[in-house]
């Protein structure tokens, strides 16, 4: 098992590299490996959820950059379309689909205070990382509390099938405005609770980790190496 420290290095750089990469073959070819590496993992499903929104918001910009960037037009017919947004706007859409891709098998391969413990092994300040916790415990509870408030308006009819859409809406702003005064209420509970448990805004942690075995140091060290190399490739190969 990989040491959560090097995942996160591993990562950053990875992410961070793909950014400046300046042709998509690299990325496209990172995004199908973490494919590869989530079925291996039997964890296909959960990613390939996860990776709904990002692969939406990835064709969007890659859409707007066709319609908008650049100088060479290309008639289709009906619309027109820029040769240089066409490929520039893949670009951005295969970094966008590789650095999601990572993001989120280093998240579901990894707990959350392993993460966390790591993010604070490499000197993230504590401010982010309590708000860190408190967004991820608190994203499922939001999620849950919508999922039953949801479920009571449908047993009392406010999701009829033959609603209109002003009927859906008009229920959905019910659940939102139920939800969110649920938020600030179990805000205030939870904060309570946690004075009455000793915390502290100035409380300190203790930083102290195990070092790392020298095999987790040597894949980070290969794996680095080799970030290095495919930028290498990116920019002499192709």
């Amino acid at each position: 098992m990989t040491d959560s420290r090097i995942k996160i290095l591993i990562s950053f750089l990875l992410i961070t590299a793909i950014t400046v990469m300046k042709h998509w073959y690299l990325p496209i070819s990172i995004s199908l490996l973490c494919i590869v590496l989530a079925a291996k993992l039997k964890v296909i499903r959960d990613y390939g959820k996860k990776l709904r929104f990002p692969l939406v918001l990835a064709l969007f910009i890659f859409v707007t950059q066709g319609f908008t960037y650049g100088v060479n037009a290309v008639n289709l017919g009906i619309v027109s379309v820029y040769s240089e947004g066409i490929e520039y706007g893949f670009l951005i859409f295969s970094r966008v689909f590789a650095s999601a891709s990572i993001l989120l098998l280093l998240v579901i391969t990894t707990s959350e205070n392993e993460l966390l413990e790591s993010m604070r092994y490499f000197g993230v300040p504590k401010t982010m990382l309590e708000i860190s916790s408190f967004m991820a415990r608190y994203i499922k509870t939001f999620s849950s509390e919508g999922k039953k408030l949801k479920l009571a308006q449908k047993s009392r009819c406010g999701f009829p099938k033959n609603a209109g859409f002003k009927k859906k809406m008009h229920s959905l702003a019910s659940i939102s405005g139920a939800l969110i005064t649920r938020a600030f209420a179990r805000s205030e509970e939870v904060y309570r609770a946690m004075l009455s448990r000793g915390w502290k805004q100035d409380l300190r942690y203790s930083i102290d980790c195990h070092p790392l075995n020298k095999r987790d140091l040597i894949l980070g060290i290969i794996l680095s190496s080799g970030i290095f190399v495919l930028l290498g490739l990116d920019r002499l190969v192709w």
